[in-house]
């Protein structure tokens, strides 16, 4: 349940004194207390660290900010040479890696902690755009030979994140494409699959067994060219996918895929769709979730019913 912290009195206490959310993210004290926090309230099965699908954006000198009620603001990026390159990446992260390594210390043994970047599509969507888009008009009329070499030091620079991420305690990783939906046919395969093909295939020659999973928001029945074709150990489905077409296509464990908005707005339609996912999946390998982040303004006692269901139904 990424993002389940941020509907937490305990989460809006904890981040009252600070400025802006980039900052938030660089904390290491902050980090690690934000992501134990739904763990302590709702005692999950994992914990996600507490960071966001941008850092890579900002470590390669984008300059990430985070305006309240509009999201992120980025310059927009015209070319790939505006991109820093990625030695120094590890300088940049270290507040992260150390938020992981200390998260992982404090994680009793039996809880997984996940680690994440953005696939790079996604990302290139937002310094191309400048953040934020409903028509991604810059993105999709981009120069596609430099369109393919931002894509290239995004992925790059991915690679050496997660693998740290893993070197510093992560116990699984997830790739959050929240942008893949946009594309279709050719260009799906081009700026979706195959960079993330490069990513799995990297990390699982440096850690073969390494659980990864990855979540294409909204890419409808491209999720099985994704699963086929990507080497991905596990795929996080969005609250669009019909369950019952995802347990018959999508042959992998599957993570998801409750709507956000239901648990928010309307507990009880939320707890009977929660019963029908967990119906529909029962006997097979299979992570409830939410088939994207909590939303800010989620009662409490809504998560607990919904925790509450997952573990006794």
């Amino acid at each position: 349940m990424r993002q389940a912290g941020r509907s937490l009195p305990e989460y809006r206490k904890a981040v009252e004194k600070t400025s802006n959310f980039m900052e938030i993210c660089y904390s290491i004290d902050l980090v690690v207390e934000l992501t134990l926090q739904p763990i302590k309230r709702f005692d999950m099965d994992a914990a996600i660290i507490f960071s966001d699908i941008l850092i890579i954006a900002d470590v390669l000198g984008c300059d990430v900010n985070f305006v309240r009620g509009v999201g992120p603001i980025i310059k927009p990026v015209k070319s790939s040479e505006e991109l820093k390159n990625s030695q120094e990446f590890e300088t940049k992260t270290f507040p992260i890696l150390n938020a992981i390594r200390k998260v992982r210390s404090q994680l009793s043994e039996e809880k997984s902690l996940i680690g994440f970047a953005g696939g790079p599509w996604t990302v290139a969507s937002y310094i191309i755009e400048g953040g934020s888009s409903k028509t991604f008009s810059k993105v999709l009329h981009f120069c596609s030979l430099e369109l393919e070499e931002v894509i290239k030091k995004i992925t790059e620079a991915t690679i050496i994140y997660l693998i740290k991420q893993i070197e510093f305690g992560a116990d699984v990783i997830q790739l959050f494409d929240s942008n893949a939906g946009i594309l279709q046919g050719e260009l799906f395969e081009r700026y979706v699959i195959k960079p993330t093909k490069e990513i799995v295939s990297a990390i699982k020659n440096k850690f073969p067994d390494f659980p990864i999973i990855g979540f294409p928001r909204s890419a409808g029945n491209l999720y099985k060219d994704y699963y086929e074709k990507t080497g991905v150990s596990a795929v996080s489905i969005d609250y669009n996918v019909p369950i019952e077409w995802a347990k018959a296509n999508l042959k992998i464990p599957l993570q998801g895929n409750l709507n956000p908005s239901l648990l928010a707005y309307n507990k009880a339609e939320a707890i009977e769709e929660a019963k029908r996912i967990i119906d529909c999946f029962r006997g097979l390998p299979f992570i409830f979730n939410l088939g994207h982040g909590v939303l800010p303004d989620t009662p409490v006692e809504n998560i607990a019913a919904l925790v509450d269901l997952v573990r006794n139904y």
